[in-house]
């Protein structure tokens, strides 16, 4: 990107990851957060290991961000068919330490939705979704939703994957059906796609 809002250290920490795409996407819409004095936490159900939280964070680490995820895998009860073994190579301990000064970070480990009991008062302008299982999805949906500040983001990522069953865009579409935003495909590397909040 030849012109971008946001500064040229988070430019130079976008050239080192592989989908530059995405998270130009997610530095420009911190950035207009930022600019547009849009209040509210920042949350990420499905952290994995990290990345993308200490991303956000070293963008805005005067933003609460609230990382949602069992840090040991899939949840059982949320595999819809046969056992899924992937991202069980991570803990809270590894994410803290790529994240690195966790100021204003809080980390709920558990399953989602009972570990987002005590935020019904929270506010939220940014909202990360990667979980890639259709219930987990429309839970983080139903949840955050009613809780977005006007203006905030809303991220998907794998909207545009076949895994799971295109997992993500049917949740996505089943939530959205009669709610006034409309669904932004991103062309990253996995098909995100986003909404903001009128």
């Amino acid at each position: 990107m030849q012109f971008p809002s946001y500064p040229a250290a988070v430019a130079q920490r976008i050239e080192e990851y592989p989908d530059d795409v995405r998270y130009s996407t997610l530095a420009l819409a911190v950035q207009r957060l930022q600019d547009d004095h849009i209040p509210g936490a920042f949350a990420e159900v499905g952290v994995y290991r990290g990345v993308t939280s200490a991303f956000l964070h070293r963008q805005a680490p005067e933003r609460r961000l609230y990382l949602f995820d069992t840090f040991e895998g899939f949840p059982s009860q949320d595999l819809e068919a046969g056992e899924d073994t992937r991202f069980k190579d991570t803990s809270q301990e590894l994410v803290a330490g790529v994240i690195g000064d966790t100021q204003n970070v809080v980390f709920r480990k558990g399953y989602f939705p009972e570990t987002a009991s005590g935020l019904e008062g929270e506010s939220f302008s940014l909202i990360m979704l990667d979980v890639d299982l259709y219930r987990p999805a429309l839970e983080v949906l139903r949840f955050f939703y009613p809780r977005m500040a006007r203006g905030g983001y809303f991220f998907m990522h794998d909207y545009n994957s076949p895994e799971s069953d295109r997992a993500i865009s049917r949740a996505a579409h089943e939530f959205m059906a009669d709610k006034p935003e409309s669904l932004i495909e991103i062309p990253d590397f996995h098909g995100s796609a986003l909404f903001r909040k009128v």
